[in-house]
């Protein structure tokens, strides 16, 4: 061997048996969720006949976000690794709300194995046994339960055993409130475009809505969870049924809105006519109070209103005087009639008797 190869050493360190630690995302149903608040809009129909298209005329008004979404998500890792960990939200924010601790109940089982992990075995938990099967050996002996070790939070056997235990354990975790928006900001023009066609055309979820994406990324590890964006309402309102046919008589110009008759009296004339009946041209408040008027038609409240009554006189007597008496309008018929209740100046039919006639014991 030559004096240069005999200096040449190389050292090789032995492969770490540290066990990686846990760094996960996780999505509960924590409180604090909302969906994008969007502004309600109006349209004449729901169909399957029309294509998507047909609700081109509107998307002005479609998926117009007054307030963003919000969800909570938890990072499960130790808290030194969460001081250090960056949280990117693709369409959102996030913002820390601090460690907590929940209980958690996991299963764990063995086949022919010795030890088992906590899935989040950091901080030292202290674990529970809450429910157990039976433990055998190789041979098919039973045998006592796996022993709990805190520090490596590992249940060990002494030999290989089959059997399951479940436990109950508090494991500290970081909490997050994403908040996050419409997705106009995350998505192509033209998916963005079938968005607001499959909202105004009855379900926001019939389109290719990108989820809510968030990226950790920690000292050593990283982890990414996505979840669906909701919206309230997830569809567009109609006032006139879902398979109804009539057409809104008004066009979108600039920040206004023209006004067409239709000519047939219609509730949308009558509504307009009562909300503003001097301008063909409204403005946005004009309109939402026209829209809400019709709206309103659709689902009307009515009352029972009585319409006349039939009394006869009757004279009733003092039972131990004859001579003192009182003279009594005894109600023998009453007639009620079905009116609607509020001052909406469309038209709609109750769906129930137009009118009731009451008779009273003792009438003839």
């Amino acid at each position: 061997m030559t004096a240069l190869e005999a200096s040449l050493q190389l050292a090789f360190p032995p492969l770490s048996q540290t066990v990686h630690e846990p760094f996960e995302l996780r999505l509960f149903t924590d409180r604090g969720a909302r969906p994008v608040q969007v502004r309600p809009a109006l349209v004449p129909a729901w169909t399957w006949e029309h294509p998507l298209e047909a609700y081109a005329k509107w998307l002005d008004g479609a998926l117009l976000q007054q307030a963003p979404g919000h969800r909570r998500i938890r990072l499960y890792c130790t808290r030194a690794a969460a001081e250090k960990t960056r949280l990117t939200v693709m369409g959102g924010t996030a913002i820390d709300l601090g460690r907590r601790q929940e209980v958690l109940i996991e299963t764990l089982v063995w086949v022919r194995a010795t030890t088992k992990r906590l899935r989040y075995c950091y901080d030292q938990p202290e674990a529970r046994i809450f429910e157990h099967s039976r433990f055998f050996d190789a041979q098919g002996r039973e045998t006592e339960l796996p022993h709990y070790d805190p520090e490596s939070a590992t249940f060990t056997h002494a030999a290989a055993v089959t059997g399951a235990l479940v436990v109950e354990y508090t494991p500290e975790f970081t909490l997050y409130e994403i908040t996050y928006d419409s997705g106009f900001s995350q998505t192509t023009p033209e998916i963005w475009r079938d968005m607001r066609l499959a909202w105004l055309a009855g379900s926001i979820h019939d389109a290719a809505v990108p989820p809510v994406r968030i990226i950790a990324v920690g000292p050593t590890s990283a982890d990414q969870l996505t979840f669906s964006r909701d919206f309230w309402p997830a569809r567009a309102d109609t006032a006139t049924g879902f398979k109804a046919s009539d057409i809104v008589p008004f066009s979108k110009e600039g920040s206004s809105y023209r006004y067409k008759p239709s000519g047939d009296s219609s509730c949308w004339d009558r509504c307009k006519q009562r909300i503003q009946p001097d301008s063909s041209l409204l403005s946005e408040r004009e309109m939402t109070a026209i829209r809400n008027c019709v709206q309103t038609a659709q689902n009307p409240r009515f009352q029972y209103v009585e319409e006349s009554r039939v009394t006869r006189l009757e004279r009733i007597f003092a039972p131990d005087n004859p001579q003192l008496y009182i003279d009594v309008a005894r109600t023998v018929e009453m007639v009620l009639k079905l009116k609607r209740a509020d001052d909406n100046p469309c038209e709609a039919q109750s769906g129930c008797c137009p009118e009731l006639t009451l008779r009273f014991a003792g009438s003839s």
